[in-house]
């Protein structure tokens, strides 16, 4: 059975660079030679390059297992947390099942938490948004993929929509006050990733006035000013995209 050990990752991570080539290479490998011999580029677009898509299908093997691939659910979880983390709506809805599922295991969530604080360690120096061990509660998640993807422009995933998620928000038992305290993580994750997008296209003068418009130190913010600021982010990205 092939079993990667997390020396692997660190392999992976020490790595000068890597084509961004390698995530369609990756498709071709396992076309041809089947997943063990794709395993690793897939890693490395999931690790190096951030890439949503390789993680969310890395999360879907792990989960189910495949080929000579255990089935491991931390693992899985991971690689959700991941693509999750780049806005990927699918990786959302599927994380947010899987951890529904580890709701009412104490003992297994904490092993969960433990395993993603573990691996932060060896993440945090890839590419993209900086790697946060903290797991979102899963009606965070199904929130967050329902949404409309027209607000979602700041997300680097391509993937902003799920059909599933607006049915399982709907469908899922929350306490009122815990549901405060979801909703409020749901709106700071959403303001880290516009804080994170706007650190890497502007400069730090550009920065620093971004950030003073949108929470200055004293009173609420100007709204028009917040508007042409958040406008000014989207412009600024939409030309890095052509």
């Amino acid at each position: 059975m092939h079993y990667i050990h997390w020396g692997f990752l660190c392999s992976i991570l020490c790595a000068v660079s890597v084509a961004r080539a390698d995530c369609p290479l990756a498709d071709k490998i396992a076309r041809e030679k089947g997943l063990d011999a794709a395993l690793e580029t897939y890693n490395h677009c999931a690790i190096v390059q951030n890439d949503d898509e390789a993680q969310l299908y890395l999360a879907h093997i792990y989960e189910k297992g495949q080929g000579n691939v255990y089935k491991n659910p931390r693992r899985a979880i991971l690689f959700y947390h991941l693509s999750a983390e780049n806005g990927n709506a699918t990786a959302m809805v599927d994380l947010a099942k899987l951890l529904t599922q580890l709701d009412d295991n104490d003992s297994t969530r904490d092993d969960i938490i433990t395993y993603m604080d573990k691996i932060q360690g060896q993440l945090r120096y890839t590419s993209g948004s900086s790697f946060t061990g903290k797991l979102l509660h899963p009606y965070a998640l199904l929130m967050l993929a329902a949404e409309s993807p027209e607000i979602k422009w700041f997300y680097s995933s391509k993937q902003k929509s799920d059909p599933r998620a607006s049915q399982l928000l709907n469908n899922y038992a929350i306490d009122p006050e815990k549901k405060k305290e979801v909703i409020r993580a749901a709106s700071q994750w959403k303001r880290r990733k516009m804080l994170d997008l706007a650190r890497e296209v502007f400069s730090v003068k550009e920065y620093n006035e971004f950030y003073r418009t949108l929470y200055p130190k004293e009173g609420l913010p100007n709204a028009f000013a917040r508007s042409q600021a958040v406008e000014k982010l989207k412009a600024r990205v939409e030309s890095r995209q052509k």
